[in-house]
């Protein structure tokens, strides 16, 4: 009975569109009054679960992208990515893979990719001849890219939350499946291309590449400082982030003079407020967590579950998350989900950072599958377009990145070259 007061209220605050913070915080509510529990829990655990240092790097790598979108970096990234790939068939749709790509490797969230370059390259893609409803499904499934390659704030959520998993670890687990992914995705865009015979500009000699190289050089930059940083063992996965934020504020407001002064309560409250989501959700969700692991769920699952052979347990898990992924937030997901689902994979011999990747990349796809994928209510707006439409264009691209799911499930050293390449 006190498991059914959490299940039952959240799902139905779940199918009413309730905001998945206060669903989870008042359905655990909900759990401990009808178990008889203090109250004061509730207090506790939020605590608990906003405290962790780790979490300090959400506001601060939320912070760089604000400074990188006022300062107008991002565009040269793309006129760089662009001096390689404009000659190519569908150019406009891969430099948005590719600088997608670039992005996550600075930022770590979609909505700030389809924040920054959706702005500028969905009507730049629809001035160039491109479908509306083709331009936000490249859009919708390229930032995808953000949360999988590091530095992922996903995967400091997902780290925190089950222990046992390396951070930097985690990170490098992804960096392989992150650049597949974007291959794939520009294999089914130039396909399209083809087929719709879709525009591409002349070719750029090595004289304009080389000068395009040096006017992204301060932005290209950034993902050295963050990853060389982290995998160098040079600073923490926080140190990291504040130093990244500090260097987009000095490329910003002194190097290239692009923002005002007067930008920055902007930015702070911009980043205010996606960091405030976040962390809210990490301390609610912990809340929850709390309550089902209270209820030994685990421990109920664990005994069937040790039966099975791992690649059924494996193929559920990405059945269970892909579908979860169509209706649930992704950082809500993997608080919850994740300390159920880890120690099981771990009972069963899979690797803490295999399941870690296999989750959190499973959850990333879900922002783009209907019929509540949050970057295709994004993204269709900015193309005047509806999430059908979008959909319809985003379902290849969205396709090969679950085939791509499937892949490193089953090759797992896609995913733990890296990591024990570099001693983790």
């Amino acid at each position: 009975m006190e498991l059914l007061a959490l299940v039952v209220p959240f799902v139905f605050f779940l199918i009413i569109g309730f905001p998945i913070a206060f669903n989870l915080l008042l359905s655990s509510i909900i759990y401990l009054i009808a178990g008889g529990y203090p109250l004061t829990l509730v207090g506790q655990r939020m605590f608990e679960g906003m405290s962790s240092f780790a979490l300090l790097a959400v506001p601060f790598f939320i912070l760089t992208g604000q400074f990188m979108l006022k300062g107008h970096l991002l565009k040269s990234m793309t006129e760089f990515i662009n001096s390689f790939f404009g000659h190519v068939r569908g150019a406009l749709a891969l430099v948005t893979i590719g600088t997608c790509l670039f992005l996550g490797a600075i930022v770590g969230l979609a909505l700030a990719a389809i924040a920054s370059l959706g702005s500028f390259l969905i009507p730049m893609m629809k001035e160039e001849g491109y479908s509306p409803a083709f331009s936000s499904a490249v859009m919708a499934s390229a930032s995808l890219l953000g949360p999988i390659m590091p530095p992922s704030v996903l995967m400091i959520l997902y780290c925190m939350s089950v222990g046992r998993t390396s951070i930097a670890g985690l990170f490098l687990a992804a960096i392989i499946p992150a650049i597949i992914i974007a291959i794939s995705q520009m294999i089914v865009v130039y396909y399209k291309a083809k087929k719709y015979n879709l525009p591409h500009h002349s070719k750029t000699g090595w004289p304009e590449k080389w000068t395009q190289f040096k006017k992204s050089l301060p932005a290209l930059f950034l993902p050295v400082i963050i990853l060389g940083g982290i995998f160098g063992r040079i600073f923490t996965v926080t140190e990291a982030s504040a130093v990244a934020a500090l260097y987009a504020f000095i490329l910003t407001f002194f190097v290239f003079r692009e923002a005002k002064w007067s930008d920055l309560p902007e930015i702070f409250l911009e980043t205010a407020l996606t960091s405030g989501l976040v962390i809210l959700l990490a301390g609610t969700a912990t809340v929850t967590a709390w309550a089902i692991a209270n209820e030994q769920i685990i421990y109920i699952l664990i005994e069937p579950f040790s039966n099975v052979p791992t690649w059924v347990f494996l193929l559920f898990v990405n059945i269970l998350l892909l579908l979860n992924g169509m209706f649930m937030d992704d950082y809500a997901s993997v608080v919850v989900l994740g300390p159920i689902i880890a120690p099981i994979a771990w009972r069963l011999g899979v690797d803490p950072l295999h399941i870690g990747a296999i989750i959190c990349i499973n959850l990333v796809i879900g922002l783009a599958t209907p019929p509540f994928g949050i970057a295709l209510f994004v993204t269709s707006p900015m193309a005047g377009v509806t999430i059908e439409e979008t959909v319809r264009e985003a379902i290849p691209l969205i396709l090969v990145s679950i085939a791509v799911l499937l892949l490193i499930t089953y090759i797992p050293q896609i995913c733990l070259w890296l990591p024990r390449t570099l001693g983790y």
